[in-house]
Protein backbone atom coordinates (compact mmCIF):
# COMPACT_ATOMS: atom_id res chain seq x y z
CA UNK A 1 0.00 0.00 0.00
CA UNK A 2 1.54 3.21 -1.10
CA UNK A 3 0.37 6.68 0.45
CA UNK A 4 -1.10 8.02 -2.50
CA UNK A 5 -3.73 4.45 -2.08
CA UNK A 6 -4.58 6.21 1.39
CA UNK A 7 -7.95 7.87 1.41
CA UNK A 8 -8.87 11.05 3.25
CA UNK A 9 -10.41 8.90 6.05
CA UNK A 10 -7.97 6.09 6.33
CA UNK A 11 -5.52 9.26 7.04
CA UNK A 12 -8.12 10.84 9.65
CA UNK A 13 -8.46 7.45 11.37
CA UNK A 14 -4.44 6.94 11.49
CA UNK A 15 -4.15 10.11 12.83
CA UNK A 16 -6.96 10.27 15.79
CA UNK A 17 -5.16 6.61 16.64
CA UNK A 18 -1.84 8.05 17.34
CA UNK A 19 -3.45 10.95 19.14
CA UNK A 20 -5.55 8.68 20.88
CA UNK A 21 -2.51 6.82 21.78
CA UNK A 22 -1.07 9.70 23.29
CA UNK A 23 -4.06 10.22 25.37
CA UNK A 24 -3.15 7.17 27.13
CA UNK A 25 0.46 8.08 28.71
CA UNK A 26 0.70 8.79 32.09
CA UNK A 27 1.39 12.85 32.28
CA UNK A 28 0.49 15.50 35.01
CA UNK A 29 -3.12 16.58 35.48
CA UNK A 30 -4.11 20.17 35.32
CA UNK A 31 -8.17 20.70 35.54
CA UNK A 32 -8.40 24.01 33.50
CA UNK A 33 -6.20 22.51 30.86
CA UNK A 34 -7.55 19.35 30.69
CA UNK A 35 -10.96 20.84 30.10
CA UNK A 36 -10.21 22.05 26.70
CA UNK A 37 -10.91 19.77 24.77
CA UNK A 38 -14.21 18.74 25.99
CA UNK A 39 -15.42 22.56 26.14
CA UNK A 40 -13.97 22.69 22.00
CA UNK A 41 -16.27 19.76 21.54
CA UNK A 42 -18.87 20.73 23.88
CA UNK A 43 -19.22 23.84 21.20
CA UNK A 44 -19.46 21.64 18.44
CA UNK A 45 -21.89 19.23 19.92
CA UNK A 46 -23.96 22.14 20.82
CA UNK A 47 -24.50 22.97 17.08
CA UNK A 48 -25.34 19.59 15.80
CA UNK A 49 -27.37 18.73 19.36
CA UNK A 50 -29.33 22.07 18.50
CA UNK A 51 -30.57 21.16 14.99
CA UNK A 52 -31.79 18.16 16.18
CA UNK A 53 -33.56 19.33 19.33
CA UNK A 54 -35.89 21.50 16.67
CA UNK A 55 -37.18 17.94 15.71
CA UNK A 56 -39.86 15.65 17.28
CA UNK A 57 -39.96 15.65 21.32
CA UNK A 58 -38.29 11.78 21.04
CA UNK A 59 -35.48 13.40 19.53
CA UNK A 60 -35.02 15.73 22.39
CA UNK A 61 -35.84 12.82 24.67
CA UNK A 62 -33.21 10.40 23.09
CA UNK A 63 -30.26 13.18 23.63
CA UNK A 64 -31.02 14.20 27.05
CA UNK A 65 -31.22 10.57 27.90
CA UNK A 66 -27.29 10.63 26.01
CA UNK A 67 -26.62 13.62 27.98
CA UNK A 68 -27.75 11.91 31.45
CA UNK A 69 -26.22 8.05 30.38
CA UNK A 70 -22.99 10.32 30.00
CA UNK A 71 -22.54 11.68 32.87
CA UNK A 72 -22.92 7.98 34.98
CA UNK A 73 -20.77 6.57 32.36
CA UNK A 74 -18.03 9.40 33.16
CA UNK A 75 -18.60 9.80 36.98
CA UNK A 76 -18.03 5.94 36.90
CA UNK A 77 -14.87 5.95 34.67
CA UNK A 78 -13.77 8.74 37.17
CA UNK A 79 -14.24 6.50 40.14
CA UNK A 80 -12.24 3.79 38.21
CA UNK A 81 -9.49 5.63 37.13
CA UNK A 82 -6.48 5.29 39.13
CA UNK A 83 -4.89 8.31 40.84
CA UNK A 84 -1.33 8.97 41.57
CA UNK A 85 0.07 11.80 43.58
CA UNK A 86 3.73 12.82 42.54
CA UNK A 87 6.30 13.81 46.14
CA UNK A 88 5.22 17.49 44.63
CA UNK A 89 1.33 16.88 45.36
CA UNK A 90 0.37 16.75 41.13
CA UNK A 91 -1.90 14.18 40.08
CA UNK A 92 -0.27 12.02 37.84
CA UNK A 93 -3.01 10.14 35.46
CA UNK A 94 -3.16 8.68 32.22
CA UNK A 95 -6.35 9.09 29.70
CA UNK A 96 -9.19 6.52 29.88
CA UNK A 97 -9.07 3.96 27.75
CA UNK A 98 -13.15 3.88 27.82
CA UNK A 99 -13.35 7.44 26.74
CA UNK A 100 -10.98 7.13 23.98
CA UNK A 101 -12.34 4.06 22.55
CA UNK A 102 -15.79 6.23 22.71
CA UNK A 103 -14.22 9.34 21.07
CA UNK A 104 -12.46 6.59 18.21
CA UNK A 105 -16.05 4.55 18.00
CA UNK A 106 -17.86 7.99 17.05
CA UNK A 107 -15.18 8.85 14.78
CA UNK A 108 -15.71 5.93 13.08
CA UNK A 109 -19.87 6.16 12.96
CA UNK A 110 -19.41 9.47 11.11
CA UNK A 111 -16.51 8.05 8.59
CA UNK A 112 -17.98 4.72 7.77
CA UNK A 113 -21.51 4.37 8.95
CA UNK A 114 -24.00 7.08 7.93
CA UNK A 115 -25.01 5.17 5.02
CA UNK A 116 -25.48 1.91 7.08
CA UNK A 117 -27.26 3.45 9.31
CA UNK A 118 -29.38 5.22 6.65
CA UNK A 119 -29.94 1.65 4.90
CA UNK A 120 -31.24 0.01 8.82
CA UNK A 121 -34.14 3.23 9.03
CA UNK A 122 -32.35 4.62 11.52
CA UNK A 123 -31.93 8.64 11.41
CA UNK A 124 -27.86 8.66 10.93
CA UNK A 125 -27.90 12.42 12.43
CA UNK A 126 -29.93 11.61 15.48
CA UNK A 127 -27.60 9.20 16.05
CA UNK A 128 -24.25 10.77 15.65
CA UNK A 129 -25.61 13.52 17.82
CA UNK A 130 -26.68 11.29 20.61
CA UNK A 131 -23.06 10.12 20.23
CA UNK A 132 -21.55 13.15 20.70
CA UNK A 133 -23.87 13.73 23.27
CA UNK A 134 -22.72 10.73 25.26
CA UNK A 135 -18.64 11.83 24.54
CA UNK A 136 -18.49 15.26 26.08
CA UNK A 137 -21.29 14.40 28.72
CA UNK A 138 -18.75 11.43 29.53
CA UNK A 139 -15.60 13.59 29.15
CA UNK A 140 -16.72 16.60 30.98
CA UNK A 141 -17.95 14.37 33.99
CA UNK A 142 -15.24 12.32 34.22
CA UNK A 143 -12.64 14.93 34.21
CA UNK A 144 -14.76 17.00 37.03
CA UNK A 145 -15.04 13.43 38.75
CA UNK A 146 -11.31 12.81 38.64
CA UNK A 147 -10.60 16.53 40.05
CA UNK A 148 -13.11 16.16 42.91
CA UNK A 149 -11.06 12.87 44.29
CA UNK A 150 -7.83 14.21 43.77
CA UNK A 151 -8.61 17.22 45.81
CA UNK A 152 -10.68 14.67 48.40
CA UNK A 153 -7.56 12.54 48.48
CA UNK A 154 -5.21 15.45 48.39
CA UNK A 155 -6.58 17.08 51.27
CA UNK A 156 -6.23 13.22 53.22
CA UNK A 157 -2.61 13.46 52.42
CA UNK A 158 -2.53 16.80 54.18
CA UNK A 159 -3.90 15.64 56.83
CA UNK A 160 -2.11 12.97 57.27
CA UNK A 161 1.43 14.68 56.72
CA UNK A 162 0.42 17.09 60.03
CA UNK A 163 -0.59 14.41 62.03
CA UNK A 164 2.84 13.03 62.12
CA UNK A 165 4.83 16.11 62.61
Amino acid sequence: MQLSDLTLNQVILIIVFIFLLFQLRQRKFHFWRSMIIPGLMLLVTYLFVTMEMQGPLFNTIVLVGGGIFGLILGMTIAKLTKLKIAKDGSLLMRGSFIAMGLWFLLILAKLYGQDTLSQWGVDADLFLSLFLMISVTTMIAERIGIYYRYLKKRKGVKKNNRGKN
